[in-house]
């Protein structure tokens, strides 16, 4: 059984790449995403956490996907200032 968003939410926060591949080994969806529309992409953008969001992107997840403010996990990176984070989701769409 897949684990949760809440789960989830906790290995990108802690920024545990090894912890994030074992639940996607293990039927994670990649573009799960909470009530509010935020999928694990948008976490690890907010953290700029440029490993966690390859990782994902790897595995399938939506760089498009907008939450229910209209934001992607683009937006979020650049209001963040986390460039390296942008540039990666840049790479993928190129």
């Amino acid at each position: 059984m897949p684990i949760s968003y809440r789960a989830s939410q906790n290995i990108i926060k802690r920024g545990d790449d090894g912890a994030l591949r074992k639940a996607l080994n293990e039927r994670l969806d990649p573009n799960l995403t909470n009530p509010n529309g935020w999928s694990l992409l948008m976490l690890a953008a907010v953290e700029g956490n440029v490993v966690l969001g390859r990782t994902l992107l790897e595995k399938g997840a939506s760089s498009t996907t907008a939450n229910s403010k209209g934001e992607t996990a683009q937006s979020i990176a650049a209001s963040r200032g986390h460039q390296p984070f942008v540039d990666l989701l840049n790479e993928q769409e190129a």
